[in-house]
């Protein structure tokens, strides 16, 4: 059998079957997030549900800093932990 055959072979088997690829389709977008950054602080807020913590990005002479996972359902804000020196940027992570 050639390569088409064995092509016309596995199309036909499939369709026999019914095995067939799931189309992929992107997940739909459960949080919507505002952040805000201070001077050595900031916040993040969400809205939806979703598992989610806030990263501090601090100044180069810092560690960034990270909050606890949360799980929320509704509107929730969580304060950035504070950097030591000066607070770059807040970054929201979704799990």
């Amino acid at each position: 059998m050639n390569r088409r055959g064995i092509a016309a072979a596995v199309i036909g088997a499939t369709a026999l079957f019914g095995l067939t690829v799931p189309a992929a389709t992107a997940a739909p977008q459960a949080l919507d997030c505002t952040t805000s950054v201070g001077d050595t602080g900031g916040w993040a807020e969400c809205t939806g549900s979703g598992t989610w913590r806030v990263r501090s990005v601090c100044s180069f002479a810092d560690y960034d800093r990270y909050t606890q996972w949360v799980t929320t359902t509704k509107r929730t804000r969580v304060y950035a932990s504070d950097c030591t020196f000066k607070i770059v940027d807040v970054v929201v992570q979704v799990k």
